[in-house]
């Protein structure tokens, strides 16, 4: 009788699964009330089409030049990213990106992680997808390109 409880245990033991030890840990942002949601192209666009803010994480000078049609732009690397951060309205959520993802992914885990936003769609490939796909963007061109070059530099 203790052989067969005791078999019944292993075998118990052996076929209930454990949690998964690398299972994917919540981001701090998530701790802090705002989800963090990596999202593809397509899901993006679904996400601007549906009305959330889009947040362009570049500098001032790549956001002037290119950017996604409807984007308002806060600098990562600025001194007061984190007071713009603060600034968000705590009852909508918002699409960030960069370039090409790294700046925006590091703003996701440090700053923007104490975000008082519902969600935050995080576009993982940032501007470079977007464009190489052909969506909407505004573009201001350079004095070059718009022929205003000024007379001692043509």
């Amino acid at each position: 009788m203790k052989i067969a409880i005791a078999l019944f245990v292993a075998i118990f033991a052996v076929s209930v699964p454990l949690p998964a030890q690398d299972a994917a840990k919540p981001t701090e942002a998530a701790m802090t009330g705002a989800k963090v949601v990596n999202v593809t192209l397509a899901e993006a666009e679904k996400h601007i089409a549906a009305g959330v803010t889009v947040i362009d994480l570049r500098t001032e000078e790549e956001f002037e030049h290119v950017h996604i049609k409807g984007a308002k732009n806060i600098n990562a690397l600025s001194a007061d990213f984190e007071k713009a951060v603060a600034a968000l309205d705590p009852s909508k959520p918002i699409l960030v990106h960069c370039q090409t993802g790294r700046r925006s992914r590091a703003a996701v885990e440090g700053a923007l992680s104490k975000a008082k936003v519902p969600v935050i769609y995080h576009l993982v490939e940032g501007l470079s997808i977007w464009q190489k796909a052909g969506k909407p963007v505004e573009i201001t061109p350079t004095p070059a390109q718009s022929g205003k070059l000024p007379e001692r530099l043509r």
